[in-house]
């Protein structure tokens, strides 16, 4: 359980280690949960929908998939957070730069995690709660032999929610890339960092 656990998480993070739809349309009267469940519900759907079964429509799906990461994510926000304090350090431009490498790397990541691990799940919703302004929405991925809690930590913005960060059995994503990418821009500094993720990312493409 532990194993499989760990290849769940470690598939959203793996750009880390080169590094060291209905969802869209959720409005925000509809509350987080129901966003969450939108969006769960529509990967589930591309994920298992006859016309796109097999390894000749992986590509197809991704797309979809993407889209739906695209559409449901603050990932400016997570691309802020990821770098901590250092990111009053970055000029403008570097801000810029960052925020659409760090997106590309995050989107392909968490749409890898969906294409290997998710499938027609059944998915529990406990309750959510406010975490400041924001607002936490409980999961839990129910498995024959395991039980996954999955919470989603969404942020008001316009007429929508939107997501900005995911905790995998109380692991949060964005906290884990802080760590990590933290110590690697100590270690080699800004322009290392930036030119290891344009690197993965270039190589994501290729694969």
């Amino acid at each position: 359980m532990l194993k499989s656990r760990y290849c769940f998480f470690l598939s959203i993070v793996l750009f880390l280690a080169f590094c060291v739809g209905i969802g869209s349309q959720a409005r925000a009267q509809s509350g987080p949960t129901n966003t969450v469940k939108a969006v769960l519900d529509k990967a589930m759907d591309i994920q298992t929908r006859s016309e796109l079964e097999g390894p000749e429509h992986r590509k197809e799906r991704a797309t979809q998939i993407r889209k739906l990461i695209a559409d449901n994510f603050a990932s400016s926000e997570m691309a802020r957070e990821s770098l901590g304090d250092y990111w009053e350090k970055l000029s403008a431009g570097q801000r810029q730069q960052y925020q659409d490498v760090f997106t590309g790397l995050f989107q392909d990541s968490y749409t890898r995690m969906v294409l290997n691990f998710l499938g027609r799940e059944k998915v529990e919703y406990p309750g959510e709660s406010a975490d400041g302004k924001n607002k936490k929405v409980q999961t839990i991925i129910m498995r024959t032999n395991e039980h996954i809690p999955v919470d989603y930590v969404l942020e008001p913005k316009g007429s929508k929610w939107l997501i900005r960060d995911v905790f995998i059995d109380g692991v949060s994503i964005v906290d884990t890339y802080r760590n990590s990418l933290g110590s690697f821009i100590r270690a080699k500094g800004y322009d290392a960092l930036i030119g290891k993720m344009k690197t993965q990312k270039k190589a994501g493409e290729e694969s």
